[in-house]
């Protein structure tokens, strides 16, 4: 080192640190003195109730970035009537605090190796599976071949393989025998029914039901789907079907039926639940369509 050069002093912590800032003023007395609010400043500049009274407390850490702060702070400051570059440059200060800086990273460089203890494991579990696949092997080759049926098999070829037929035998004809005339006896005549399908009446089927006590009622006509009521005692429910009908009744005694102007009679008793299918499809029973 040449003794012309001049050695420089270290640089101390001390000088690193920034320069101190002149003192934030009460931004709020100053508001107030103006007699104005955050509410009106919010309203005469469009910027939020929010950023407003973070500026005035110094809250910077619940402002938005800085490129809309800085914008923020100045409107600010104007409607109070103040100058605005203290306050930025303590916004200033806090952003260069809190300014990510990225770290060195230091390099480690691994050596991968190379473990033979798992290879070891799983040949050590091979070897007694290959082990058991082997005789299975064996035993299968040695009882197929010793099967003497499946040997047999294999060694015919088609030319040994002949078919045995039987050759016929003559038989000698004889005369036939005289057989006495013997007038045959008529077949007996085999009774069939023929069941012809009654085509469905053209006239409709009139079903009437009375009631003379609080009766629940499930009704089908026809083919189409069941429906419920409950029929209030002196009611009364008339209905038309062309093929049949099906009825529930939940009080046997609370209700008179007429079918085709024809009563049905006593039901049952209080309480009991009767089924009907009205008309019944035997018609030789009197009682039209009584299920209990």
């Amino acid at each position: 080192m040449k003794m012309s050069e001049k050695i420089k002093p270290p640089v101390t912590e001390e000088k690193l640190k920034p320069a101190p800032l002149e003192k934030l003023p009460d931004l709020k007395a100053i508001r107030e003195i103006r007699e104005l609010t955050l509410k009106d400043i919010s309203h005469m500049t469009k910027i939020s109730f929010t950023n407003l009274e973070a500026i005035e407390s110094g809250e910077f850490h619940l402002l938005p970035a800085p490129v809309y702060t800085k914008k923020f702070i100045e409107i600010y400051a104007k409607t109070i009537g103040i100058d605005a570059q203290n306050i930025l440059a303590h916004y200033q200060r806090y952003v260069d605090e809190t300014r990510d800086v990225p770290e060195e990273v230091p390099v480690v460089k691994t050596q991968i190796t190379f473990d033979h203890k798992p290879f070891k494991r799983y040949f050590l579990y091979a070897i007694p599976v290959v082990a058991i696949i082997a005789i299975a092997f064996t035993m299968y080759a040695f009882f197929h071949d010793n099967n003497p049926l499946g040997a047999i098999q294999h060694n015919m070829t088609g030319a040994e393989v002949k078919e045995v037929v039987p050759k016929p035998v003559a038989v000698k004809a004889q005369p036939p025998e005289a057989v006495p005339d013997v007038p045959s006896a008529p077949s007996p005549a085999m009774a069939v029914h023929e069941e012809t399908a009654q085509p469905p009446s053209n006239t409709d089927l009139n079903l009437l039901i009375e009631a003379t006590e609080d009766t629940w009622l499930k009704i089908t006509e026809d083919r189409n789907h069941p429906y419920q009521i409950i029929l209030k005692a002196g009611g009364k429910l008339s209905r038309k079907a062309r093929e049949f009908f099906l009825v529930d009744v939940g009080n046997a005694a609370g209700v008179n039926i007429t079918f085709n102007g024809t009563p049905l009679g006593s039901l049952g008793r209080k309480g009991q639940v009767v089924h009907l299918r009205l008309p019944r499809q035997n018609p030789n029973n009197n009682n039209q369509g009584l299920t209990p």
